[in-house]
């Protein structure tokens, strides 16, 4: 599609989905938590629940309603917060995946998903908003955020800078987490200058799943602490997975059938929701900057990915359901809905519905 039929597409599809619609999400989820993934638009019962997932949804709900100046959900937003707690261990690690019975399937979880928790609780105690929320967020908050510096995965580190810099934000001379922010960009910094060339300015010697999260979090550090050097790092990544994402005219994303390193060709199969909305919020960033992108042109582009605008020219989007598909595979599209994609999609709807107005009041 050209640049005239996708903003076309676009302007139709907020036409017909003119509020966003959490429905399937609060159908996906029990008094325990939301499961992580459906068979078709069904609840799996067979892989339970994950921390992943339900602090997804959690940071959903609270953008919604602090962004998307929604009223705030307390029901699910106390399902979503109970969930994390009772994840927590004493010494401050969460366990990620529980089963259907309520078991917790391993002693501690990974880094990502305790990255994502500091992210969303960030998120959580920098707003007025959920203030009656606080007291438990600056527990879960307290209890983990000392354990960043162990962190090895540079996602995990990624989602906790997000997370610092909007506790920070609320607790502006709290110098243990100004500490803790410094440490975790060093970390970044030394990773991008091992592993980085002029031809691959990157932090890993291969690029995987929802790769925009860690400029994104470079750069919206380098301008709180207006460090150039950091800035730069992130302005330099950004180009390059730009270039890698828009290679054609649509969106097309790095799939996790073989992800793309080096040396090996670009796999386009398993191309999944996750990604988007993390690209959003990078560009929305990105837009603070004269770098040359079209980062309003880009962030349209990437949610047309959803409805059709992509390597399969498929829609993912189900107007039956309200719900979106599980990803693009390499034989066409996966047909099952989990709670990861669902969020992400609603997600990125949210970023960017604002750049179609129409005479109705956005929620």
């Amino acid at each position: 599609m050209g640049l005239i039929d996708y903003n076309s597409a676009l302007e139709s599809f907020f036409e017909k989905v003119p509020r966003i619609d959490l429905a399937y999400i609060k159908g996906l989820t029990s008094l325990t938590g939301i499961y992580q993934h459906a068979k078709f638009n069904i609840p799996d019962y067979h892989h339970g629940y994950c921390l992943d997932d339900n602090t997804r949804a959690l940071l959903l709900f609270l953008m919604v309603s602090e962004e998307g100046n929604e009223p705030l959900d307390n029901n699910l937003v106390k399902t979503y917060l109970a969930y994390l707690y009772f994840s927590q261990k004493e010494n401050g690690w969460l366990r990620n995946f529980m089963s259907y019975d309520l078991r917790f399937l391993e002693t501690t979880g990974s880094e990502d998903s305790m990255g994502r928790t500091i992210w969303t609780i960030g998120f959580l105690l920098a707003h007025k908003k959920f203030s009656k929320y606080h007291a438990i967020g600056k527990e879960i908050f307290d209890r983990i955020v000392n354990h960043v510096v162990t962190f090895k995965s540079i996602r995990a580190i990624a989602y906790s800078i997000l997370g610092i810099l909007y506790f920070l934000e609320k607790y502006p001379n709290q110098k243990s987490q100004l500490h803790q922010l410094n440490y975790l960009l060093g970390f970044v910094a030394r990773e991008y200058g091992s592993a980085s060339s002029e031809r691959w300015p990157w932090f890993e010697e291969i690029l995987t799943y929802d790769n925009a999260i860690i400029p994104l979090s470079v750069l919206k550090a380098g301008r709180f602490l207006k460090n150039d050097k950091i800035i730069e790092i992130g302005v330099q990544s950004s180009i390059f997975l730009d270039s890698i994402l828009f290679k054609e005219c649509h969106l097309s994303l790095i799939g996790n059938n073989g992800w793309l390193t080096k040396s090996n060709q670009l796999n386009r199969g398993g191309q999944q929701p996750i990604e988007i909305a993390s690209i959003i919020l990078w560009y929305k960033e990105l837009a603070n900057l004269n770098i040359g992108i079209d980062c309003k042109e880009k962030i349209k582009l990437s949610f047309a990915w959803f409805i059709g605008v992509n390597d399969h020219k498929r829609c993912l989007f189900d107007f039956e359901n309200m719900a979106c598909y599980d990803g693009l595979e390499s034989y066409g599209m996966n047909k099952n809905m989990g709670a990861e994609s669902n969020i992400a999609f609603w997600m990125a709807y949210l970023h960017t519905r604002e750049f179609y107005p129409i005479n109705s009041k956005l929620f």
